[in-house]
């Protein structure tokens, strides 16, 4: 039986979108076809159908979401556009992929869980009597990164005991987050934020307008942009905290120490990990999750291009295992490396194995693994609106929770 070839609506068509998404989407051919793309401007729209091959275009967001001959909306817009586009692409039996985090808000999560509802009774009336409702995947190509998911987690199950863990993401300038002037960063790209419907969103989110600091929202949006990639990997790998605390924002840089405990086989204690995040001038991707056992150490670096940045053949997913190099003759009495002769070069003592995977591979592995669960060929997505997406909605929440019980109900300096 041959594969089915979905048929895509692409609501934004960004810098990224254009450097990463539509080149990968088009050389999956036999998976599936570039249908519709919508952009509010009208030039980007054209030359994207252009360059891309898309059938249609289009200024108009309804175009795409009520297209008869689009199977699946990617819904690449800012999280205020998250729930709006995405119910209605579900209402109308679409399935939809969004990137992480789908929402912020968990009444938000309740009004697209109903819409996945709702949408099962519109398939059932369709011609071909689909039964099934439609589907939302949550996109953290991260997460799907050759050398991640075959080299860092299998690494990571035989590491044993961890007595320490680093997640960092420092990116370099970026419009759309709140820095201070000193810093001179100037948006590199327009923007297709909506403030009115953010700040909405985080009034959801809060409880009241009242709570809504500009370091709060420049802090949430920095995790709805950026942040959330880095925590899902970091939940993938360690699972779920214990807590968090000493949540600290100075806009634009962020950090927070989670606690975790090690399973019962790894003897059931404890070990922190500390946060670090933020934006600054600096042309750069920083991003990594490092893991410390007691004889060996894991890291997985991103070298992402940052939204607004065009892909470039340097990108890369990179694993690296550091372990004590064992052939390395050592002096018993103060640990010094011996040589043989006067003029002999030291060897290393620490091994160190690189396995890297290109940024391409890693969103070819997330769109192949979209389309498996779509078409229900495989095992279950492991980013979905099931629990993945209520897991990075408790993360969020916990994190936020905590800056408001250490700041208190009434504003103070800190909040």
């Amino acid at each position: 039986m041959p594969t089915p070839v979905l048929r895509l609506g692409i609501l934004g068509a960004t810098n990224a979108v254009q450097a990463t998404y539509l080149p990968v989407l088009r050389s999956l051919k036999t998976y599936y076809t570039l249908t519709a793309i919508y952009d509010p401007s009208a030039e980007i729209a054209n030359q994207c159908q252009s360059r891309f091959d898309i059938t249609h275009s289009t200024t108009v967001v309804e175009d795409v979401l009520h297209h008869k001959e689009v199977d699946v909306i990617l819904n690449l817009l800012p999280i205020e556009y998250h729930e709006q586009y995405t119910v209605t692409a579900l209402e109308s039996g679409k399935d939809v992929m969004v990137e992480v985090p789908l929402t912020m808000s968990i009444s938000s999560m309740r009004r697209i869980r109903e819409a996945i509802k709702k949408g099962k009774s519109t398939r059932s009336l369709d011609d071909t009597n689909e039964t099934d409702g439609p589907k939302v995947f949550v996109g953290c190509a991260r997460r799907y990164a050759p050398c991640f998911t075959d080299v860092f987690k299998k690494e990571l199950a035989a590491l044993g005991r961890v007595y320490y863990a680093r997640c960092r993401y420092i990116a370099g300038p970026m419009n759309n987050i709140v820095a201070p002037a000193s810093m001179d960063i100037a948006p590199p790209i327009k923007s297709y934020n909506n403030p009115e419907q953010f700040r909405a969103l985080l009034e959801d989110v809060y409880g009241s307008k009242d709570d809504l600091t500009p370091d709060r929202a420049a802090f949430c949006r920095y995790l709805s942009m950026l942040g959330c990639h880095d925590l899902s990997v970091m939940r993938e790998s360690l699972g779920f905290p214990n807590a968090v605390s000493n949540v600290v924002i100075t806009n634009p840089f962020y950090s927070a120490i989670f606690h975790y405990t090690n399973s019962a086989e790894n003897d059931g204690l404890p070990f922190t990990l500390l946060y670090e995040a933020g934006v600054d001038a600096v042309p750069r991707c920083d991003a990594h999750l490092t893991v410390y056992g007691a004889h060996k150490t894991l890291s997985v670096e991103y070298d992402f291009p940052r939204p607004g940045e065009m892909i470039s053949t340097g990108t890369y997913v990179r694993v690296v295992v550091e372990e004590a190099d064992e052939t390395v003759e050592m002096d018993h009495v103060n640990g010094n490396q011996i040589n043989e002769n006067e003029n002999a070069v030291p060897r290393p003592r620490v091994k160190r194995t690189e396995t890297v995977s290109t940024c391409d591979e890693a969103y070819e592995r997330e769109f192949v693994a979209l389309h498996s669960y779509l078409v229900g060929e495989g095992s279950a997505a492991k980013t979905t609106a099931d629990d993945d997406a209520v897991m990075d909605l408790r993360l969020l929440l916990m994190i936020i929770d905590h800056y408001n019980r250490r700041c208190g109900t009434i504003r103070t300096p800190l909040g």
